[in-house]
């Protein structure tokens, strides 16, 4: 049992709806899609659109769910090895690395839109903005970083309440 086990709670958070959502709808679309092409030998182009945007906001979600319940990979053969207290200290570093790592992003990922805001682009089959497709960026990283930081403090109460 590793240090994030204590912690989980039974609730379905909000990132795991969005990815049991956005799943969900993705599995559909290209469905959709093959039927069509197979079927009805009529391609609808914009269900590939659709589906390429929402692996995005599905990878940054899910990487926000992972980092809610410390559920990202790591390296046992250390950790395993480690007593409690170092363990412990391991996390946060490892978490406040991804915190770093997810506010760079969330910057240049917020350069970016606004970018493509002031260009003004439009996707090529629904002709929807650019912007709100890249905007699936900065929204999931934010929630990386949230649920690190929240992961963080969790931890922190657990090690404190330990000690008592």
């Amino acid at each position: 049992m590793n240090e994030g086990d204590s912690m989980k709670k039974s609730t379905i958070s909000f990132e795991a709806v969005i990815v049991a959502f956005v799943m969900l709808t993705m599995l559909i679309l290209v469905f959709l899609g093959v039927i069509s092409r197979y079927v009805l030998h009529f391609s609808f182009s914009f269900t590939e659109e659709l589906v390429c945007a929402m692996f995005v906001l599905l990878s940054t979600m899910g990487g926000a769910l992972a980092s809610k319940e410390n559920g990202h990979y790591t390296l046992d053969l250390i950790t395993g090895m480690m007593k409690p207290k170092m363990k412990r200290v391991f996390l946060i570093i490892d978490t406040l690395l991804t915190c770093a790592a997810a506010s760079v992003l969330l910057y240049t990922g917020i350069i970016m839109v606004k970018s493509q805001m002031k260009i003004g682009s439009l996707s090529i089959a629904l002709k929807i903005p650019n912007w709100v497709y890249g905007s699936f960026v900065p929204i999931g990283l934010a929630f990386i970083l949230y649920r690190s930081i929240q992961f963080i403090v969790q931890l922190q109460k657990k090690s404190e309440e330990d000690e008592k």
